[in-house]
């Protein structure tokens, strides 16, 4: 090839990764599908995936390029990772030129596939329900819980339009669990602790503690590394807004407990679970054709790593749940032809220990040092377990080839 030829297909390869950072896929999955495609260009890729960078150098005879991206931590976003993996898919079988791929690409970039404001507050609220739910509350935590998410649905949508505030977490943790403790003052039957632990599991770091937990052990460290360390400061930050907010609220208490509830039946699971696992499609900003799928990779994943933990315990069932996703979300890409996240992320999400990371922060500012890190030590189990599960997964069903 030329060198004309040469640069556009730099040119399109690092649009490529840049896209898929932006979209969320992990440094050993990008880097590998980066190599992939490199090769199948006939040029020679070296790549490094930072979660605020990437590197790209390339080599083709005497030509040599080295290419340098400064990126946002990525955001998960299933419709736009379909999308990028469908046009790249359509250049290197020639059904689309790369001048046309690279301006899909920039196009795509710029697109905002985000649903309406009335779906994302609806999907907060109806995480929160289905939380407090599976937790097993009362009718009184079941209520206080839908108000909590509908106030933090209101109070995300900044964050879900604009650019990502740095003391989101903080803010939105303290809104909840003022809200949360606020609300228990009614009743005895109402636990704060349910309903602000419900509403702030979207928001907890779970699924970046075990991508971090995933790239170390595939010896992608420095990105490992520097995922983990900010997954740990989103703990810091939700875990201080959540002290702030229960201390004022006890500070305001009006000392009134009027209401008595019941607790929950056992059979509403079967309502709130499918609900819980198919607001995914709003939260990961899937496509609305995706949401019976994203429905039942979440049904799959909690019941799995449920029944592992009714065997052998919370460790078991994140392995349990791990093999049967990392397997299930591989069968789904073969049959429809479409990365295997679209399926393995939302599966996942009630599994990542995003809440045991809370416990254990929550613990250590409480000065309960052991305790702290006792429940810390179980959230590094558990991750460890979840990605163990999703490699042996990929052994038992071969991943999907990418191009």
């Amino acid at each position: 090839m030329d060198r004309t030829e040469y640069l556009r297909r730099v040119k399109f390869i690092t649009r490529f990764a840049k896209a898929m950072h932006k979209v969320g896929s992990p440094a050993h999955t990008l880097e590998g599908i980066l190599n992939l495609m490199s090769q199948r260009f006939g040029i020679k890729g070296h790549f490094l995936s930072l979660p605020t960078s990437i590197v790209c150098g390339y080599e083709y005879e005497e030509y040599f390029e080295t290419r340098l991206e400064r990126v946002e931590p990525a955001v998960t976003q299933l419709a736009k990772l379909s999308r990028v993996d469908l046009i790249a898919r359509k250049v290197i079988h020639e059904e689309m030129t790369l001048d046309e791929g690279i301006k899909y690409l920039d196009e795509l970039d710029e697109a905002d596939l985000s649903m309406s404001s009335y779906f994302i507050v609806l999907a907060f609220m109806v995480t929160s329900i289905g939380i407090v739910t599976l937790f097993g509350g009362t009718w009184g935590d079941f209520f206080c819980a839908a108000i909590v998410g509908l106030i933090i649905g209101v109070f995300s949508l900044p964050n879900y339009y604009f650019n990502q505030i740095q003391v989101f977490e903080a803010v939105i943790a303290f809104v909840a669990t003022f809200s949360s403790t606020f609300l228990g003052n009614l009743s005895y039957d109402i636990n704060p602790s349910i309903i602000s632990l419900g509403a702030l599991i979207i928001l907890m770091p779970g699924l970046n503690i075990t991508l971090a937990i995933a790239e170390i052990v595939t010896n992608n460290l420095t990105s490992g590394s520097s995922r983990l360390m900010g997954a740990l400061m989103a703990l810091i930050k939700i875990t201080s807004g959540a002290y702030v907010g229960s201390y004022l609220a006890n500070y305001l208490n009006f000392g009134g407990h009027f209401f008595s509830f019941s607790p929950l039946p056992k059979w509403l699971i079967f309502f709130t679970l499918p609900v819980a696992a198919l607001s995914s499609t709003v939260l990961f900003k899937a496509d609305k054709k995706d949401a019976p799928w994203i429905m039942l990779a979440g049904i799959c994943g909690f019941c799995s790593s449920k029944f592992g933990a009714y065997i052998a315990g919370p460790e078991i069932g994140a392995l349990t749940g791990g093999i049967f996703m990392g397997a299930g979300s591989n069968i789904f890409a073969r049959l429809r032809q479409m990365p295997s996240s679209i399926f393995q992320i939302p599966g996942i999400i009630l599994m990542v220990p995003g809440s045991v990371g809370y416990r254990s922060i929550n613990a250590l500012m409480s000065n309960q040092a052991v305790d702290g890190f006792n429940t810390a030590f179980t959230m590094v189990l558990i991750a460890f377990s979840l990605v163990t599960g999703l490699f042996i997964g990929n052994t038992l069903v071969k991943p999907r080839e990418s191009f």
